[in-house]
């Protein structure tokens, strides 16, 4: 009879373990939509991130409402990324953007931030770096040909996010 009442506390023991881990599993998000101004998205546009299996490393690509769009990768450097909690990041954020003046640009950064997904799939995102921008032609319209293009010019840029996971 103990052995019976033994091998039962066990099993169910089991099962609700595994249970919780499936529920958990499904509950994970995985990709986060969101408008963007800077960040990949360059100016104004919209991002799309992958939240790799790690949960520590998430890969992102953006595109402007000008033309223009870039990639990203974000790793989370003290803990996973969850739900209901701030998660801070390192990355490494490469654009293209055609400006509006006639110009066109790449921006390379390193941007230092923090997202927070709420428990509802709220996202939320900031973030600041040094940046290398090579602006390749100059803003405005010219007829004659610039001898110091494309100029390399270091600032800090930035990112702001907020949209939805799922």
């Amino acid at each position: 009879m103990k052995f019976i009442l033994s091998f039962f506390v066990i099993i169910s023991l089991f099962s609700a373990s595994c249970l919780s881990q499936d529920l958990n599993k499904s509950n994970e998000v995985k990709n986060i939509l969101s408008i963007a101004a800077g960040s990949t998205s360059t100016t104004l546009g919209f991002t799309y991130e992958r939240i790799l299996s790690s949960r520590k490393v998430s890969l992102e690509i953006g595109t402007g409402l000008l033309l223009g769009g870039g990639l990203g990768m974000n790793y989370y450097l003290f803990k996973l990324i969850k739900k209901g909690q701030f998660n801070p990041f390192l990355g490494f954020r490469s654009s293209y953007n055609i400006q509006g003046s006639g110009g066109s640009r790449v921006v390379n950064y390193v941007p230092i931030g923090i997202n927070f997904l709420g428990s509802k799939k709220f996202y939320l995102s900031i973030d600041v770096g040094p940046a290398y921008i090579i602006q390749l032609v100059p803003n405005g319209s010219y007829s004659v040909f610039q001898s110091n293009y494309p100029e390399h010019l270091f600032y800090v840029y930035g990112g702001f996010k907020v949209g939805f996971g799922f």
